[in-house]
């Protein structure tokens, strides 16, 4: 099953709490991978930054929002425990806790009418209106929600770009990319080789100040839908068995069939490609193609700093 949104946790977390002060929330997260048969790999699973663990931020907000509703309590750093409140809900346990029941709890309403005030993602109106309230994420996941769509527009953006560019102009903006990615002994070592007569070699990188272990690239715009097939491939490393070289880097703007990334597989040169997808990807990444719009620090309460 997939992992089950922070507003479906809420009443296991309440009840991992119950009885037991704990402190920090490993075995809460224990209890919740337990309830909801979490396998392996969605234990594993990463919020979209790849700065934490889905569960264990969903497990976070749980426990914020229900302390917020008064029904946990921190006493002390990093520990939680259940109020009068919370015990009196699962007396007579509701079939879910979510944030429209959280709503009937004062504190968790003023905390709602400071948030909307605020501009944050918790909006009192929303929980009233929203005909898919279940399905609200978490204030964190929204907003790298919103960056990963935000992103994938940008990527769709650059990747249409680069396919207008005339053959050598694509072959610069590679480079260019390669210099940023941090290839080669400098900026300097990095080559622009394309043009005529090139011998299917349209950059190379000196990844030494003797040049003795070079890269070589190979950058070929195509618009979308024509794939680059196993020949292309196979002229590529001809090029490079002319040079006595192992290394190459084929760079296109659109994607690669199957025996062509079967094919590179089998070969002895180590031969890495860079479809359209992940071109545009890597120039977001590197700031190559876009300017800085807007940048939001995402900062969270430090419990620590008012602990006596």
């Amino acid at each position: 099953m997939a992992i089950p949104d922070f507003q479906s946790m809420m009443l296991t977390v309440l009840r991992s709490v119950e009885g037991r002060k704990v402190s920090g929330s490993r075995d809460v997260i224990s209890d919740v991978t337990a309830e909801f048969r979490l396998t392996p790999e969605e234990q594993s699973q990463l919020l979209p930054s790849k700065t934490q663990r889905v569960v264990d931020n969903r497990v976070y907000w749980c426990l914020v929002y229900l302390q917020r509703a008064g029904l946990l309590n921190r006493p002390a750093r990093g520990q939680y425990e259940i109020t009068a409140a919370g015990k009196t809900v699962l007396e007579k346990p509701p079939q879910r806790i979510d944030i429209k029941f959280l709503a009937q709890f004062e504190s968790f309403r003023a905390f709602q009418a400071l948030s909307k005030k605020k501009g944050a993602a918790v909006e009192s109106d929303r929980v009233s209106e929203e005909h898919n309230v279940e399905n609200l994420q978490n204030p964190v996941e929204e907003l790298e929600t919103s960056y990963a769509k935000l992103r994938a527009s940008v990527c769709s953006e650059l990747l249409t770009q680069a396919r207008q560019l005339a053959p050598t102009g694509f072959e610069r903006l590679v480079v260019e990319l390669l210099k940023r990615m941090g290839y080669g002994v400098d900026p300097s070592s990095v080559i622009h080789r394309g043009g005529v007569g090139d011998g299917g070699i349209d950059g190379e990188i000196s990844q030494d100040p003797l040049g003795l272990d070079m890269i070589y690239v190979q950058a070929k715009r195509y618009q979308e839908g024509s794939g680059v097939g196993r020949p292309a491939i196979q002229q590529f490393v001809g090029s490079l068995n002319e040079r006595k070289a192992k290394k190459g880097l084929f760079i296109t703007t659109s994607h690669f069939t199957d025996d062509a990334a079967e094919y590179v597989q089998r070969i002895d040169s180590r031969v890495i490609l860079i479809d359209g997808e992940r071109l545009a990807e890597q120039m977001f990444e590197h700031g190559l193609g876009v300017v800085l719009e807007h940048r939001f620090d995402v900062k969270k309460l430090d419990h620590d700093f008012f602990e006596e």
